[in-house]
């Protein structure tokens, strides 16, 4: 008897437990998305962002570049994709060389425009990282996020 109680407690405990919100994959909160950074003008450097719903609504854009120099490097969403360019969408927090990444929290464009993650993963846009402040037309990795990625 003292088996079929056990058996029963350990049956109803890994029921239990397997039911956590952890294990949930339709919560929002575990929503990503990545894209793809391809070198531009012999640059050699690459990378990904990914877009990360927030339980608030937020998105954080997390940028992560590889083989940068010891510059800091201004990263800007723009409107329509790599190849037509366009205007500044969204300014991100510049990516620091000693980390090679930077993280920003948006919720609306520049412009004061709301943008949900949902939009964003439609967004007409491309992302462009820059060499520096100073030299803002020398773009060293890009690439196509939302309605225009691949």
């Amino acid at each position: 008897m003292k088996k079929y109680y056990f058996l029963l407690l350990l049956s109803l405990s890994l029921v239990i437990s397997s039911c956590g919100k952890d294990d949930n994959p339709s919560d929002p909160s575990t929503s990503v998305k990545v894209f793809t950074l391809s070198s531009v003008s012999n640059s050699k450097i690459s990378g990904k962002v990914t877009f990360k719903k927030n339980e608030d609504g937020s998105t954080t854009v997390l940028l992560e570049i590889n083989g940068s120099s010891t510059d800091i490097h201004p990263a800007f969403i723009y409107f329509n994709d790599a190849a037509t360019g366009g205007e500044v969408a969204i300014t991100l927090a510049p990516i620091d060389c000693d980390c090679e990444s930077s993280s920003t929290v948006i919720t609306t464009l520049d412009d004061g425009t709301p943008i949900t993650y949902e939009q964003l993963l439609k967004f007409d846009g491309h992302i462009k990282i820059h060499q520096n402040e100073d030299h803002l037309e020398i773009i060293i990795t890009q690439g196509n996020i939302g309605a225009n990625a691949n």
